[in-house]
């Protein structure tokens, strides 16, 4: 279970990193929110205190900020009775979906965390459900919970909740550098989406290297000789008469 929770915290942090909404079925999402600023114009380079013609160029456009953010699914939400919910995505009321609201929303794909762990997804699925249904257990019988996700750390206590992004993660997101690149849709050149398979991306990916990979000659011939006992039971068994 902590080898689970371990790749599913990993597999949450390398998605928030690429500046992408992840959304997590009956806890909550963590995705951004865009803060826009006009550019400043007859701004003077001596005036504004910069220190190079590049912070200029940038000071002189729209800039875009993303401020990471936590959006408590409704499910979980009504057990919170001391919560104070705050509005923590500004949308128009027609998009009612999380996958609307957030900035660049996907689903908590558990196959990755399977095949970094070696196991089928099944047995992420249920690890999974059952380690939220025992928080809402908790969370009901009034205890404190800490959640270390490593980019965020949430704090369930006396039915109110409070959470602390990494300190790592919003300087890079205040970087007005750094987001503009990450807000442009449409830079990548095409010819990437064939060229880069699923297989680069997955050794580019921590989770690939989280556990050693077994020896798979030795797995196979140890099931080999599981299999050969089993047969030789059978064998055994159906020798045996009846006195």
């Amino acid at each position: 279970m902590l080898v689970i929770w371990r790749a599913f915290s990993e597999y949450l942090r390398e998605k928030v990193y690429e500046s992408k909404g992840i959304n997590i079925k009956n806890f909550g999402a963590f995705t951004y929110e865009v803060s826009s600023e006009l550019p400043k114009l007859g701004l003077e380079f001596n005036k504004a205190k910069l220190t190079s013609v590049k912070e200029m160029l940038v000071e002189k456009k729209t800039t875009h900020k993303l401020r990471p953010c936590f959006v408590v699914d409704p499910k979980l939400k009504r057990i919170l009775s001391k919560f104070k919910d705050k509005e923590e995505i500004s949308k128009p009321q027609s998009q009612c979906s999380i996958y609307q609201k957030g900035y660049q929303m996907t689903y908590c794909n558990i196959i990755p965390i399977a095949a970094s762990c070696y196991v089928h997804k099944n047995v992420v699925s249920d690890t999974l459900d059952a380690i939220f249904t025992a928080i809402y257990d908790l969370i009901n019988m009034g205890k404190n919970i800490t959640l270390k996700l490593g980019f965020i750390n949430i704090y369930f206590a006396d039915k109110n909740m409070t959470y602390n992004f990494n300190p790592e993660l919003k300087g890079i997101m205040s970087n007005v550098q750094e987001t503009t690149i990450k807000t442009k849709r449409g830079i990548t050149p095409v010819s990437k989406n064939w060229k880069d398979t699923a297989f680069n991306k997955w050794e580019r990916s921590n989770l690939s290297t989280m556990l050693d990979r077994p020896y798979t000659p030795l797995i196979k011939t140890l099931d080999n000789k599981i299999q050969m006992l089993k047969v030789m039971s059978l064998d055994l068994a159906s020798t045996n008469k009846k006195k």
